[in-house]
């Protein structure tokens, strides 16, 4: 027959032991877990990146269309002022009706460059967000890889705390004259 303390002692190593592998295997189960949320994450902020893409490209596209829309309205307004002009039998080629249209046409150019750089700066910011959510990818994927890495470790750590904590109690039972087990 066994003695109770000696019954206790062995119990308490074992759930020592096993103690320590749940607890290792927790960790390594929560690094897991942080590791999927990361590359979750750093799915998320590349799918952002193909939006920021996209609405860089139309911004673009959508200056170019305003831009030419607005060049042909010049157009046609600077043919009305030369029909007006020739209408009230003004010399249309030369002094202030000349330069009445040649104003005109540079300010029709200024509003077309003026929306042309509006465009390239909204796409510029689409741009800019595009990069900053690579670079947000490449951190989530680095810090996934990171927390399967300490989720490793802090099994390994239950692990060794475990065994160390059954071998203190083995050896102060041992010390203590107490046979373990049939030991």
């Amino acid at each position: 027959m066994v003695d109770p303390i000696t019954a206790t002692a062995g119990v308490s190593m074992a759930m020592t032991a096993a103690g320590g592998i749940m607890s290792g295997l927790g960790a390594n189960e929560a690094g897991q877990a942080n590791a999927d949320a990361y590359r979750y994450k750093a799915g998320v902020a590349l799918l952002n990146k193909q939006v920021a893409d996209q609405n860089a490209s139309w911004a673009t596209q959508v200056g170019a269309i305003k831009g030419e829309e607005a060049g042909l309205e010049a157009g046609q307004n600077i043919a009305n002022t030369k029909v007006a002009q020739a209408v009230g039998n003004i010399d249309t080629q030369t002094g202030s009706a000349a330069t009445v249209r040649a104003t005109q046409t540079q300010t029709a150019q200024f509003d077309q460059n003026v929306i042309s750089w509006d465009a390239a700066k909204t796409a510029y910011g689409y741009e800019v967000k595009g990069a900053s959510d690579t670079a947000e990818a490449a951190l989530d994927t680095s810090a996934a890889e990171q927390s399967e890495t300490a989720g490793t470790i802090n099994m390994a750590t239950s692990f060794l705390n475990a065994g160390g904590s059954v071998a203190s109690k083995w050896l102060q039972g041992k010390q203590a004259g107490m046979t373990l087990m049939g030991a």
